[in-house]
C-alpha cells in the first residue's frame, strides 16, 4: 500500500507517520529526511544543503529522482508512507507512484500557530518536538541523539501565517485532484495524536478492505 500524508504545518504528519509506519511495518519516507541523508560525495550534496540552509525548496526534478531511487529499495516492495511531497501539482508530474490512499490531516490556522510556536528542533539530527504535546524526556535535549533543541526563526506567528497561506493556496488543486480520484480522506488533526491515529487506522483498514475486494474481482 502506498500512502501519502498531507496537512498544513503543525498537523502532526511526522508523528502520525511514525505511528502508522510501526503499525503497518512500512517505511516512512519523509522528503526532508531523504535530502538530509544525501552523502557528502553525492554530486547534488552542496546544492541541496545550500538550498535547505536558506529555507528554500529544492528542485522538484532532482527531488523526484531521489524519491524514485528511495522507493525502489527492497523495503518498499510492499508499499510505503510518504510525507512532504505532492504539495503542488507539478510535484506529481515529476513523481506520482500511484498512491492508494491520501490522508489529509485538518487543523485550524490557530492550531497551526499554537503548535508551531511550541515546536523545538534538534540542532544535530533535526528531530522535531512539541513542548506541549510531544515534549522530550529531558528539557531542551533530544531523546534520539542528545543534541540541543532550539526554536526556528520562522516559527513566529507572522511567519507561520504567511507560510500557511502559501500552503493552502498551493495545495488546494492537489486535494481536488485526489478527491476526484476517490483517494482523499480528511482526518481531524485537532485531537491528541493517539486519537488522531485511531481515525487514521480506520481509514487505512477501510481502503485495505477495498483493495482486497478489487483484487479478488480482477482475478
Amino acid at each position: 500500500m502506498k500512502i501519502l500524508l498531507m496537512g498544513p504545518q503543525g498537523s502532526g504528519k511526522g508523528t502520525i507517520g511514525e505511528m502508522l509506519s510501526n503499525h503497518l511495518h512500512l517505511p516512512l519516507i519523509a522528503v526532508g529526511d531523504v535530502l538530509r541523508s544525501i552523502p557528502q560525495d553525492h554530486p547534488w550534496y552542496e546544492e541541496f544543503h545550500t538550498v535547505m540552509n536558506k529555507g528554500e525548496l529544492a528542485p522538484q526534478g532532482k527531488v523526484a529522482q531521489l524519491l524514485k531511487e528511495r522507493t525502489s529499495q527492497p523495503d518498499c516492495k510492499n508499499g510505503f508512507i510518504q510525507d512532504g511531497w505532492g504539495r503542488k501539482m507539478i510535484d506529481l508530474e515529476y513523481f506520482d507512484p500511484g498512491y492508494d490512499l491520501v490522508l489529509f490531516l485538518k487543523i485550524s490556522p490557530e492550531t497551526t500557530v499554537y503548535r508551531l510556536s511550541n515546536r523545538r528542533t534538534c540542532r544535530n539530527c533535526n528531530k522535531v518536538y512539541n513542548i506541549i504535546t510531544a515534549p522530550p524526556k529531558v528539557e531542551n535535549v533530544c531523546d534520539v541523539c542528545g543534541g540541543e533543541l532550539y526554536q526556528r526563526k520562522d516559527d513566529t506567528e507572522e511567519a507561520i501565517r504567511r507560510r500557511l497561506a502559501i500552503f493552502n493556496s498551493d495545495t488546494q488543486e492537489v486535494l481536488d485532484h485526489f478527491r476526484k480520484q476517490g483517494k482523499l480522506i480528511e482526518i481531524d488533526g485537532e485531537p491528541m495524536p493517539d486519537e488522531v491515529f485511531e481515525s487514521v487506522k480506520k481509514a487505512v483498514e477501510n481502503i485495505s478492505d477495498q483493495i482486497e475486494v478489487n483484487s479478488r474481482l480482477e482475478e
